[in-house]
């Protein structure tokens, strides 16, 4: 077996099948499957559920969960061993036909070498390089590559950086228009409570000369009423008294009766209310003929 596989095949038995890395606090069940703890724990959804083995589905109480010190460092050694041991096969693949070093490396076929290899026909019009070469032309590419990538990543960072900041400034201007708002209609709703307050108390002002004018007109016509009712009792009683007696008061009566006749109606004062022009509302009402929202 080719030592690549080799140290692969190593890593599989070393590695949980469910998060697909090295063991970390593996537990071996009954069935003789192993996982890391963690990882076998979270398959169970809810703490009622029925555990199952994700690679035989077989059931697993909670007691045949058996900790793995064993596997535990096996796992460990393995993870830090593995980058040598691949560091180590370079220069130990050995041509599978010639059972010689592969040395070298064809670009054309992207294919390692050996010196027998590289004499052969289908080989000779090809770039063949040490294979050492090419590795280090690979490296440099990477490295170029990683440098190149990791400028960008931080170009994508400083836009990222300035995206937020941006966010923040429209934050601010957010929140410093929304106060400039707030004192600009405090400074109308404070404009408007004192026109009300003004309005009110002159509408309460003429309501109440209003109803004193009222009132004297009242007592006004009571009082007639009462001189209108007083004559009518006098001639009540005069209609009663003997003849001699009715002929002798009726001077007096015709007399009182031509100045009641006499009285004029009182003027009835009619007091209105004064309209002030309420601020906006010709506006906002013109906004609700017209079907509009108000603010739009």
């Amino acid at each position: 077996m080719d030592p690549r596989d080799l140290i692969e095949d190593i890593k599989g038995h070393l590695t949980c099948s469910i998060c697909l890395g090295y063991f970390t606090d593996p537990v071996t069940v009954q069935c003789g499957h192993s996982f890391c703890s963690h990882c076998l724990l979270q398959c169970r959804e809810r703490a009622t559920d029925i555990l199952r083995c994700p690679e035989c589905r077989g059931v697993i109480r909670d007691q045949d969960l058996v900790p793995n010190r064993q596997l535990q460092n096996l796992s460990i050694i393995g993870k830090q061993l593995r980058p040598h041991l691949l560091h180590s096969t370079i220069g130990l693949t050995t041509c599978d036909q010639h059972g010689n070093p592969q040395k070298f490396f064809c670009e054309e076929d992207q294919t390692p070498l050996c010196d027998s290899c590289k004499s052969a026909p289908q080989h000779k019009a090809h770039k063949v390089l040490p294979l050492k070469t090419v590795a280090e032309k690979c490296r440099d590419e990477l490295q170029e590559m990683q440098t190149t990538l990791g400028e960008t990543e931080k170009e994508f960072e400083m836009m990222l950086d300035k995206v937020r900041r941006k966010k923040a400034s429209c934050k601010e201007n957010e929140y410093a228009l929304k106060h400039s708002v707030m004192f600009e209609y405090e400074k109308i709703h404070q404009f408007l409570w004192d026109e009300e307050y003004e309005y009110l108390e002159k509408l309460q002002e003429e309501s109440r000369d209003g109803i004193l004018q009222i009132h004297e007109n009242m007592d006004e016509v009571t009082q007639q009423i009462q001189s209108l009712q007083q004559m009518m009792s006098e001639i009540e009683k005069t209609l009663h008294k003997p003849p001699l007696e009715m002929l002798q008061d009726m001077k007096g009566i015709l007399e009182r009766n031509e100045q009641l006749l006499l009285l004029e109606e009182p003027e009835l004062v009619s007091p209105s209310l004064s309209t002030c022009s309420i601020t906006c509302l010709r506006e906002v009402l013109l906004n609700f003929s017209d079907g509009h929202k108000f603010g739009s």
